[in-house]
């Protein structure tokens, strides 16, 4: 499995549909993980913790884009959830979402890596 030690996570589930296989995978891979409701808690969260990737569910509503603007701005990568198909099992669909966040994070460091130096 892919590891994710020394790195947070924040899963944002209104629906508590996905949030505890998710945040089972995330701690599997070494991250610390942070499951909240809303993006209202998320907020909070994110001015106390160091967090270095964002889940949550895709929605092109007001309250998501501006979300996602904010942690934009604190150039901290999202990762969106949807509906996989049925063909996928779920320790595929958690295994995808532990690669996608760490590839966000490795490339969002070397664009800053560039941008430094």
């Amino acid at each position: 499995m892919t590891s994710l030690k020394n790195l947070s996570v924040l899963i944002i589930d209104p629906n508590g549909e996905v949030a505890f296989d998710l945040r089972q995978s995330f701690i599997a891979a070494g991250a610390a993980t942070h499951v909240v409701a809303s993006f209202a808690l998320a907020e909070k969260l994110l001015a106390i913790k160091a967090i270095d990737a964002v889940i949550l569910p895709y929605s092109q509503d007001p309250e998501t884009i501006s979300f996602c603007r904010s942690i934009s701005e604190r150039n901290i990568p999202a990762v969106f959830t949807s509906e996989p198909p049925a063909r996928y099992s779920a320790n595929r669909r958690m295994s995808s979402a532990i690669i996608a966040v760490k590839g966000l994070i490795a490339e969002q460091s070397a664009q800053t890596y560039r941008a430094v130096h």
